[in-house]
């Protein structure tokens, strides 16, 4: 399982082939953490739900005159993202960063799996009118390339390991494409902050706007 030194460097799509089962690892934590995050929510102590519940109401009910400060929101969004990809970046770079770089995986898809598990429960197909408003336009870009983010840091992991007991594998081939690959990440993932900060919250308040006019689904 190492893509990096099998092909050549400007052949970026043989290494998902090559390197399936580490591409298919991460989608299965991804996945394990948005189904836990879902059943978690579901099975919430019944007053915090309902504590919950009512904040998530007043937010809608209110969402219309709030000022998001879309440039302050897309520059924390920008900074957050920038940060995770350089930690996962960074985690790459060791062999024990593999245990971690999939927990943080794991903790992404269950903060989004108890966001969406919540509101669906909640409030039913308005809920997953809101999902799709607040949580989906920038986690289309961010979670793909968090994705591979992460599926090519554990490769580049792994070829530490396999360096350790092979000292004729070569790094300096992997670590470059590594750096090109994580670099292009970083780039979705500043774009995944700006629609973070302007996109999301017009289609938060749009879809709010529906619910409260009565509208939106039922």
């Amino acid at each position: 399982m190492n893509g990096y030194q099998r092909r050549s460097p400007g052949r970026i799509a043989p290494v998902f082939f090559s390197n399936w089962a580490v591409f298919l690892v991460v989608l299965a934590v991804l996945a394990s953490g948005l189904l836990v995050g879902s059943m978690s929510a579901s099975r919430m102590d019944r007053l915090k739900s309902e504590e919950l519940g009512i904040y998530v109401r007043d937010f809608v009910q209110k969402v219309e005159r709030v000022d998001f400060e879309s440039f302050r929101m897309a520059k924390n969004a920008m900074v957050n993202n920038a940060i995770m990809v350089a930690a996962v970046y960074v985690l790459g770079l060791t062999v024990i960063g593999i245990p971690v770089t999939l927990a943080v995986l794991f903790v992404r898809g269950f903060v989004i799996g108890f966001a969406a598990g919540f509101l669906t429960r909640d409030m039913s197909l308005q809920g997953v009118l809101l999902t799709l408003a607040a949580i989906l336009p920038h986690n289309l870009l961010y979670l793909p390339a968090f994705c591979i983010g992460s599926s090519f840091s554990l490769m580049f992991s792994l070829l530490l390991l396999k360096r350790n007991f092979n000292t004729s594998v070569r790094i300096c081939p992997g670590f470059l494409k590594y750096t090109a690959v994580m670099a292009g990440v970083l780039l979705v993932a500043l774009a995944a902050g700006l629609v973070e900060g302007y996109v999301t919250p017009a289609f938060t308040k749009l879809a709010a706007g529906l619910i409260s006019s009565g509208q939106g689904f039922k």
